[in-house]
């Protein structure tokens, strides 16, 4: 089974299904063993580049070498750098590829011939009207398309000598039109004929004249490109340059077809366009246009449209109750159905599910320092599988489940004709995942896309907003808690921890041991070797404490060379023993270390019983009294020494 990688950029929100419909029709019409595997970013509308940069990260999801054949459409990426970078890899990876609707060295192109529908187009108004002053509003000058129309434009002019024109560039909506007409009215008069690069731009122009008192053909003849609705159901219809959009998608497999087969393949193949001279001109058409018609289907897609509406503000108030990220994957599979599609997965950034509760404390500390740490450029190699939903309603989720930053094998697929559309999950620059949608043609043709992966992205990256920021409170709560040198708890809860320890270990028949401990000496260490020795003498005594005292102990440094453990599950001659363990490790510790000085503590503990009535602070103070006779008698033996 071949493989082709469709990688494309919608125009602003809104999804370019012409060319996967072309793909698929040319691979069920010659029967070809072919599935099609289709990355879609939209990164073009939105004034946050980093937003933008989130976006195009999908183009890095494949490995193109995994692919027998590449279709590129990349006229619509603002971004020079990300295009020129992908057209890079994909000429390094040998693989064969077609590019539509534009030309790089080294690759093959399909193209409608922009070049000899604009000629046609000048010839009708020139020669046909007689026209002698034009307007000329087009698009992006650094478009493609775009420099192919406008090349043919002035080819056309210089080689008839006509001088009296004017050129104003935007991009290719509505408001290019407006615009453009505003600023050329403004500084000269009305011209014989204005030529628009597309038909957003001529309704543009219409709207602006009509503004102003002018209309079309009138005042002036106007024509438009690409025969959109809008050319064909406008009051006056524009006249326009026809052409099949999917027709580019079928050449471009068609392309492929040929490479595979190894037949010599020119480097640009066009495909047919048709110029159609309306009212807008002052011209008649023989194609007949079925007004009933476009308006039963446009009352039909509005009906879709409004119930499509009401399921998407359900699955947002459904998002909206969700507590926690996990809970919010889990009901995703729920709200499904609506979108009528044979299978939706999503694989995720196992750092997406991250709980403070889970890190220790030592990281927890690091991490309120840092930004989230997720990737940026490319996917992380062990992803995590957070669902998949077929159409018979099955969904599933598998927590242990890992993917690779591979699409394969995951994706196989042993039918042929099968689309898989992947689409970028980011917060901004920062990559959490992708969804993969198994044959979407519903939600590609619909335009539905955009909004249901919108609302599950930002719904997603609130709650994740929230748990985060809980997350950091409880870890501002633990600083506050713990000394900051050490990472044991400080004396500021000691009442409450202690005191709950003390409650819940009776009520379980326990035993329990408040133990205080001095470290010996330090003000000596301080004042001959420095506070630096100081310090690593007190964190030496916290990690014998942390490794030698039973698991669930509560640890203290309650301040300069005094410790607290409040612990159970041990008889009172472990206890003893434990001591003697803690000699030995800070003995092997200042060894290994080759500190100038000896490390040692006094130990002093009072055991409460399970029908010991005291407080805490009764057990401290026995503990302390004990420690001190402990500490006058160390402090005797080296005067004897």
């Amino acid at each position: 089974m071949k493989k082709i990688a469709l990688i494309m950029e919608s125009w602003m929100r809104y999804f370019t299904y012409a060319w996967p419909s072309g793909i698929l029709q040319k691979i069920k019409e010659s029967n070809l063993d072919v599935n099609l595997y289709i990355f879609n970013s939209s990164g073009n509308w939105s004034n946050d580049e980093l937003y933008n940069q989130g976006e195009f990260n999908i183009f890095n999801l494949p490995d193109l070498q995994d692919f027998d054949g590449i279709v590129l459409d990349v006229n619509n990426v603002v971004d020079v750098s990300v295009r020129d970078a992908l057209v890079d890899r994909i000429r390094n990876s040998g693989v064969p590829a077609v590019v539509i609707g534009n030309h790089f060295r080294g690759l093959h192109s399909v193209e409608i011939n922009n070049g000899k529908a604009m000629r046609d187009v000048m010839e009708h108004l020139h020669e046909h009207h007689k026209c002698q002053s034009f307007w000329f509003i087009l698009g992006p000058k650094d478009n493609y398309e775009n420099q192919r129309r406008d090349a043919s434009i002035k080819g056309y002019l210089e080689e008839h000598r006509i001088e009296q024109y004017q050129c104003c560039y935007g991009d290719f909506g509505c408001e290019c039109g407006i615009q453009g007409f505003e600023k050329l009215l403004a500084a000269n008069p009305l011209p014989d004929a204005i030529v628009c690069a597309n038909d957003n731009i001529a309704v543009g122009v219409l709207a602006a004249a009509e503004k102003r008192g002018f209309s079309a053909p009138a005042d002036f003849l106007l024509t438009g490109f690409d025969d959109l609705d809008k050319s064909r159901y406008y009051n006056p219809k524009i006249s326009t340059v026809s052409y099949i959009r999917e027709e580019l998608g079928y050449t471009a497999m068609e392309v492929l077809e040929e490479l595979w087969q190894g037949k010599a393949v020119e480097k640009i193949r066009y495909t047919d366009i048709k110029t159609i001279f309306w009212d807008s001109c002052g011209c008649t058409s023989d194609i007949h246009i079925d007004v009933k018609e476009h308006l039963k289907n446009s009352i039909l897609y509005g009906i879709e449209t409004e119930d499509f509406e009401k399921q998407l503000l359900k699955l947002k108030y459904t998002l909206t109750q969700c507590e926690s990220v996990q809970k919010m994957l889990e009901c995703i599979p729920q709200c499904i159905p609506s979108l009528r599609c044979d299978e939706l997965y999503l694989v995720t950034d196992r750092r997406l599910y991250r709980n403070m509760k889970d890190v220790p404390f030592t990281e927890q500390m690091s991490l309120l320092l840092v930004e989230d740490d997720f990737e940026v450029k490319g996917y992380p190699e062990d992803m995590h599988f957070a669902f998949s939903y077929t159409k018979d309603g099955i969904a599933e989720q598998d927590a242990e489940k890992s993917v690779g930053n591979h699409i394969f094998p995951m994706f196989e697929c042993e039918d042929a004709g099968v689309d898989f559309l992947f689409l970028p999950l980011h917060f901004r620059e920062k990559c959490i995942g992708y969804f993969a949608i198994r044959n979407a043609v519903y939600l590609m043709e619909k335009q539905f896309l955009f909004d249901i992966i919108n609302a599950l992205t930002t719904a997603l990256e609130n709650l994740y907003s929230r748990e985060r920021l809980k997350d950091m409170n409880q870890v501002l709560t633990s600083l506050y808690n713990h000394d900051s040198m050490t990472l044991l708890y400080n004396r500021q809860d000691l009442e409450k921890l202690g005191n709950r320890y003390l409650y819940e270990q009776h009520r379980s028949g326990s035993t329990v041991y408040v133990v205080f401990l001095d470290l010996d000496r330090l003000k000596y260490i301080n004042d001959k070797f420095g506070h630096e020795q100081g310090d690593l003498a007190i964190k030496a005594v916290a990690h014998a404490m942390q490794d030698l005292f039973p698991e669930g102990s509560l640890l203290f440094r309650l301040g300069g060379d005094e410790f607290l453990a409040i612990c159970s599950g041990i008889s009172e001659n472990e206890l003893q023993g434990l001591y003697g363990k803690l000699q030995d490790a800070l003995r092997e510790t200042a060894q290994k270390s080759q500190l100038p000085y000896e490390l040692g503590v006094s130990f002093g503990y009072a055991a409460a019983g399970p029908d010991a009535a005291g407080p805490l602070s009764e057990y401290i103070h026995k503990a302390d009294d004990n420690m001190y006779a402990c500490k006058v008698e160390r402090k005797k033996q080296r005067m004897d020494e």
